[in-house]
């Protein structure tokens, strides 16, 4: 009996599929060398050369490929604990604060990173991985020779060293959040990646222009962090490699000049309009921001009084000696989620950090390919170092630091949905 041909065996609609998964190509190389570069390349690369394609697609063939994610629960608990905090806010503020919160909550794409790459990537060619962690790699290192070259132009022009806060194409502390991320995923390739002596040394001269960048940026939190995120490597990479984290330590301390260690013991004061010198503004600046903080959080502890309003409510809550006026956030991951969306939120990231981090683990752990390995571990060390930093600074809500950990996340899901479809396939 002959089969009837529908639009679906027509070698037209084969080869309209065919150029809209190789027009994604481009698109995931620039996103992934935009993510630790430029912001706004990677956004319009993402959506626009891959995302755009991949539903038009799936329209064609009628079949939106989704499935199932282990972030699928904790991304919607993240987004409930928003529109909560959000419909409070207008008992908080009124109108100003509720319409604002839910502005953000709305434009809050971030996640959609994730899962465009857990859903799209898995139909690409395992080599496409490859050219995107070096285009990633290359990108991280030439923003970080930006901020080198920033550094040292002030410093020849005259300008204090504690003054310059080179942060390449970034503002300095997203780009210290930004590196301690795209370092910890060198670190991870460095000691798990299968690769050849040249490609070694490659990354190993790009991780030196990484590492000299983030030293110029002078950002004390992202230190702390990266040196967090690279030990846990250690411990989860191999054991034998712990002797070497103590000496490296000490070292450090020895070799670095005077200032560079005034700045790292200063961490708890944060950049003031007025500072100068070697420890900017005035003992525990950010303790008081704290403290300022939880005054807030204290008369709201539920829900919180909603997404950006920090800004409008800090001066009502700051004592006499408080310096600094209309601070936009808590310098801080944990106290900032308990001011803008209270116990529940907080709970909501809690649930959250727990997943990935499983999501991490297993993924290193069930590693069927030695790809699916470094990831796993990359995302070990960057969610480490994401949270430690998260002491001192607010990551949680810089758009460019969330984005490189949703994409780590979303690549080991894709390679995990690809590699169930071969065995499948193979049975």
């Amino acid at each position: 009996m002959n089969r009837t041909l529908s639009i679906d065996d027509s070698p037209a609609f084969r080869a309209v599929l065919t150029f809209l998964r190789r027009w994604q190509i481009p698109g995931w190389i620039l996103f992934a060398g935009g993510l630790a570069f430029s912001i706004s390349i990677c956004n319009w690369a993402i959506f626009v050369f891959v995302l755009l394609p991949f539903l038009t697609a799936a329209d064609l063939r009628r079949r939106l490929p989704l499935y199932h994610t282990p972030l699928d629960w904790p991304f919607l608990a993240l987004y409930a604990s928003m529109i909560l905090s959000s419909a409070t806010a207008y008992l908080v503020g009124g109108t100003d604060f509720g319409n604002r919160s839910f502005l953000w909550t709305v434009m809050y794409t971030a996640p959609l990173l994730y899962f465009t790459v857990a859903f799209a990537l898995s139909d690409q060619k395992p080599w496409l991985l490859k050219a995107m962690a070096a285009a990633f790699f290359l990108g991280a290192a030439a923003n970080s020779a930006y901020a080198v070259f920033q550094f040292a132009r002030a410093v020849a022009e005259g300008a204090d060293v504690f003054t310059v806060r080179p942060g390449g194409r970034m503002f300095y502390m997203t780009y210290g959040g930004v590196m301690v991320l795209a370092i910890s995923a060198a670190v991870a390739t460095m000691l798990k990646g299968r690769l050849p002596l040249r490609t070694k040394l490659a990354l190993g001269a790009l991780l030196a222009v990484m590492l000299a960048g983030l030293a110029a940026s002078l950002v004390r939190s992202a230190w702390v962090g990266l040196a967090a995120a690279v030990f846990v490597i250690a411990v989860v990479a191999d054991r034998r490699l712990l002797w070497a984290f103590p000496v490296v330590v000490v070292l450090a301390v020895i070799i670095a000049p005077r200032p560079i260690l005034k700045r790292a013991e200063s961490i708890l004061n944060a950049a003031t309009d007025g500072a100068t010198g070697e420890t900017e503004g005035p003992p525990e600046f950010r303790v008081d921001i704290w403290r300022t903080s939880l005054r807030i959080a204290r008369d709201y502890p539920l829900t919180g009084i909603g997404v950006h309003n920090t800004i409008h409510l800090y001066d009502e809550y700051k004592d006499e000696t408080s310096v600094e006026s209309m601070v936009p956030h808590a310098h801080n991951n944990y106290i900032q989620l308990v001011v803008e969306r209270g116990i529940v939120g907080l709970a909501a990231f809690a649930y959250f950090i727990f997943a990935l981090f499983a999501l991490f683990i297993r993924g290193y752990r069930r590693a069927r390919s030695p790809t699916a390995r470094v990831v796993g571990l990359a995302g070990i060390g960057a969610t480490t170092g994401f949270l430690v930093e998260g002491f001192f600074e607010y990551t949680f809500g810089d758009y460019e630091i969330v984005a490189i950990l949703y994409t780590l996340a979303g690549i080991l899901v894709a390679l995990r949905r690809r590699e169930d479809r071969e065995e499948a396939a193979a049975a």
